[in-house]
């Protein structure tokens, strides 16, 4: 017999004996053992009988029934309290994960803010070189022609017959800086980069704003602009500069996918019901194979050449509308074009 059987040997002899004293100090006519399935749940010692009768058969089984009884109780209640242990373990690390999955949304959260922000500006920056040569153009004309007017009032007596040809110069004059006016409130309405304003939105303007904000990238392309606006459509409650920003980036991406710049752009509004209004558009481009539909507003993929887009736009596109409350649809076809829906709630709803 090895060593370790040896000593487990006289422990168990030992606690034979300490049981053996504690029944014969209790006056222990009888042991019934309590079983469970993991050993004995304890034991039930029973005294002599007032009577002084002995213990028979039925006394034994009556006996052996309450012990399997009082045995599957103990089990129930260390089973219980092992179970309410384990739930509060649960709870504790369901709440120690709650929390941390709350950290991570709020982290993506300001992530994808930095990230239209800085979308945004980039947009914003590509464009404000094209734009200060467009405006240069009308503001040059405009104040030479002023200049012009200017020097010939001074050095008139009275020449009533050019009086109309002064006036028609002032009048374009007038004109080409208002044209100047709206294209600075542009970019200034789209590069607002608040993420919390929230106004009347005229999705009709909106459009016009982001083609006036393109115009020096397609002016010299053979592209032809197709408006299809509902005169009498609502407005949107949102933010101006995002949503401009999401019709920036979808114009943009329909004038790169027209093949050097030939074909046809309809961009379209209409009312879906009382409460919501759609943004339509329809390009004649190369369109998006069928492979890639299912990716387009995952953020960083693009099908475009080397250079030619972050992968963001789309992306970014899908939050903003995300968080007006509205949806973001694109079918295409390859090799014939592509159709980007936008659908707005009127009432912006809490997101």
């Amino acid at each position: 017999m090895s060593r370790t059987a040896v000593e487990r040997l006289r422990v168990d002899e030992a606690d034979r004996e300490a049981i053996t004293r504690l029944f014969n100090h209790l006056g222990a006519a009888l042991v019934i053992p309590l079983p469970a399935r993991e050993g004995l749940a304890g034991l039930i010692a029973i005294g002599q009988k007032k009577s002084g009768d002995l213990f028979v058969d039925e006394d034994l089984e009556l006996l052996t029934t309450m012990a399997n009884q009082a045995a599957t109780a103990i089990e129930n209640a260390r089973s219980y309290e092992a179970m309410e242990a384990l739930n509060r373990d649960l709870e504790r690390k369901v709440e120690k994960r709650t929390a941390a999955l709350r950290e991570v949304l709020a982290e993506r959260e300001r992530t994808q803010q930095q990230l239209i922000r800085s979308e945004s500006l980039a947009a914003i920056g590509e464009l404000v070189a094209g734009t200060a040569h467009e405006l240069n153009n009308p503001i040059a004309a405009a104040m030479s022609l002023v200049e012009t007017s200017v020097e010939t009032i001074a050095g008139w007596e009275m020449q009533a017959d050019k009086r109309d040809e002064i006036l028609d110069d002032l009048r374009f004059s007038i004109g080409e800086l208002r044209r100047s006016a709206a294209i600075i409130r542009s970019l200034l309405d789209l590069s607002r980069q608040t993420q919390t304003y929230v106004e009347a939105v005229d999705m009709n303007r909106a459009v016009d704003d982001a083609l006036r904000v393109l115009h020096n990238q397609y002016k010299n392309l053979p592209v032809e602009i197709v408006k299809a606006y509902d005169d009498a459509l609502p407005t949107v409650e949102g933010n101006f500069a995002n949503l401009g920003q999401v019709l920036i980036n979808i114009i943009r991406n329909a004038l790169q996918a027209l093949p050097e710049g030939k074909g046809r752009i309809t961009l379209t509004t209409r009312r879906l019901s009382a409460a919501m209004v759609a943004v339509e558009c329809r390009d004649t481009g190369i369109g998006i194979p069928a492979a890639s539909l299912k990716d387009i507003f995952k953020p960083f993929f693009t099908t475009k050449a080397v250079g030619r887009g972050t992968g963001l736009g789309l992306y970014l596109s899908h939050e903003i509308i995300r968080r007006h409350g509205g949806q973001i649809h694109v079918e295409s076809t390859e090799g014939k074009g592509t159709v980007v829906t936008v659908e707005l709630p009127c009432k912006r709803g809490e997101g």
